[in-house]
């Protein structure tokens, strides 16, 4: 029996379309844009440091290492990456990420990582970058309307290794937008691609890559409901007082309290596909 080859590259653009068709704030990067939300994000990822231990014990470094982190936000990776390896290219389209990564640098007197402000899908590999990098990190940032153009642009700025991490699964957040996109919107909401469409996607392409699954949780804390809800709001660009009052009753129902704070509590299901650029 023949069967048709499935365009996996098809189904992930015709996914990452609905979610842009459903962003409510026409730019998937304003929420980031925005420094407070940047220095939140910051903050959050330093009292939940052994996920980047993690990450940077399996990535393989060494100290003369050149490495391309794609979506780097405030620095995650790309700081402490820097301390162990010669030279860091960081690409951050957000201007909050990107005003808190320069903010970071400076603070931690580091000097050998060059910024690039620009969306991958953007970027020109040989006018833009400084390639070939020993190692090519896109963590949590695969918002990409064409994974398989992004794949090859990471295989052109590689000599050598490209590891991407992504989500298995539906996600807490996406939970979230499931739950209120009717209350809120009157339409529902649909999860973008995963792991699975990616990792279809490189084998077409001839890459046959190894794969981690594991989970992470994630607390986020807020002082009061009021900053949560306009943290949300942010979001979920809550423009009426219904929305506002529908967002809230949500809010009220899944924080908890904790030591005088309210927090969201999260777990996801991620996946490290990694690859040797033959």
């Amino acid at each position: 029996m023949q069967y048709g080859k499935i365009d996996w590259n098809d189904i992930w653009k015709e996914l990452m379309t609905t979610q842009q068709r459903l962003d409510k704030t026409g730019d998937k990067n304003s929420h980031w844009n925005k420094k407070e939300n940047a220095e939140r994000f910051w903050k959050r990822s330093q009292e939940n440091s052994e996920r980047t231990d993690s990450t940077l014990n399996e990535l393989p470094l060494t100290p003369g290492s050149r490495v391309l982190d794609i979506g780097s936000g405030p620095g995650r990776l790309a700081i402490p990456i820097a301390k162990n390896v010669a030279h860091v290219t960081a690409v951050e389209p957000a201007a909050g990420m990107m005003d808190v990564l320069k903010e970071n640098m400076k603070e931690q007197g580091i000097g050998n990582i060059h910024c690039v402000s620009k969306r991958w899908e953007d970027l020109d590999v040989e006018a833009d970058l400084d390639a070939p990098y020993d190692v090519v990190i896109a963590s949590f940032s695969l918002g990409m309307p064409d994974i398989k153009e992004a794949v090859q642009k990471m295989q052109q700025a590689s000599s050598k290794y490209v590891y991407l991490y992504w989500f298995a699964g539906t996600t807490p957040w996406e939970e979230h937008s499931i739950t209120l996109w009717p209350a809120l919107y009157g339409t529902n909401y649909v999860p973008g691609p995963k792991c699975d469409v990616l990792y279809n996607v490189l084998y077409n392409m001839g890459i046959y890559p190894d794969m981690h699954v594991f989970s992470m949780g994630y607390n986020n804390y807020f002082s009061s409901l009021d900053e949560a809800v306009d943290f949300y709001s942010d979001r979920y660009v809550i423009e009426t007082e219904e929305q506002e009052s529908i967002l809230r009753d949500y809010l009220k129902d899944i924080l908890v309290q904790e030591n005088g704070q309210l927090v969201e509590k999260g777990a996801s299901t991620r996946v490290r596909i990694s690859w040797e650029k033959k």
